[in-house]
């Protein structure tokens, strides 16, 4: 964006908002402290979003946390589209049955952002949460997601972010990670077998649209006790895709051809698949 139509003011609110995409409630001190505002001009931007309704300020505790404009906001998303509202049924239906968290996300620049969560009716819930966005290199989204992206894609997302290491199970260097990514496109699913958290268990599964693109990733989430060994991560990766199969029939996204990675200039390969 050009500096002359940039608005730094706008950007200062823009920036206080973005800081509860991983916090529920901040004070206003922590506020400062993570963002580096001067106090003066910190007030002013946090009163401008309380009086809108972007900030509400809960008044025993003094913290804040997003208000009921963001929600509506939000809500409007997800009416409007298509990828939430003809998954989240189906999300609700597979989390119900299987007893595991369901997700939806998609890879927004070199994140990837969690646009919607449906959690199985038990007292174990993840704390993962919408809006919220997660490691690329060691989760299931991520990788479901890098598999079916053009490798500059993913190049790009590795030197932005790295490998780091989260548990022992991590994958941690660029050649077996690409070699991850393969085994992703010949199997039709990613698994996340205790590499972001130590006895948590994901696997994923792309939602290509119509032209065999990747537009979002689905994927459920237990421990390792709902998913302890080999058998019952292939009979549960097959029901995911079941479902993944009847949320494209619904989009419209009817697969004609074998599902292709984008490369540059939007040409593509095919790519093995199941």
């Amino acid at each position: 964006m050009k500096e002359d139509y940039h608005s730094s003011t706008i950007q200062r609110a823009l920036d206080i908002l973005n800081l509860f995409k991983d916090q529920p409630s901040l004070s206003f001190s922590d506020i400062q402290r993570i963002s580096g505002f001067n106090k003066a001009t910190l007030y002013r931007v946090i009163s401008t979003l309380h009086d809108n309704k972007y900030l509400r300020k809960d008044e025993r505790g003094g913290r804040y946390e997003l208000g009921i404009n963001v929600f509506i906001l939000g809500n409007q998303i997800l009416k409007e589209s298509p990828l939430i509202s003809v998954s989240t049924p189906f999300m609700n239906e597979l989390s119900k049955n299987l007893g595991l968290t369901t997700l939806l996300g998609i890879l927004d620049g070199m994140n990837i952002v969690i646009i919607q969560k449906t959690d199985p009716n038990r007292l174990m819930q993840m704390v993962c949460h919408v809006g919220g966005s997660i490691p690329v290199h060691c989760t299931a989204q991520g990788k479901v997601l890098l598999a079916y992206s053009s490798k500059e894609t993913t190049q790009k997302v590795i030197d932005v972010h790295g490998l780091q290491r989260y548990t022992p199970h991590t994958i941690c260097t660029t050649e077996a990670f690409l070699v991850e990514l393969e085994a992703v496109r010949t199997h039709g699913y990613a698994v996340d077998n205790g590499e972001h958290e130590k006895n948590v268990c994901c696997i994923g599964a792309p939602i290509l649209d119509k032209t065999g693109r990747i537009e979002a990733a689905l994927s459920i989430t237990g421990t390792i006790i709902d998913l302890p060994d080999e058998e019952t991560i292939k009979k549960t990766a097959n029901i995911l895709i079941e479902v993944r199969d009847k949320i494209r029939k619904e989009l419209g996204y009817l697969e004609t051809s074998p599902p292709r990675v984008q490369k540059q200039n939007d040409s593509f390969r095919d790519i093995p698949h199941k």
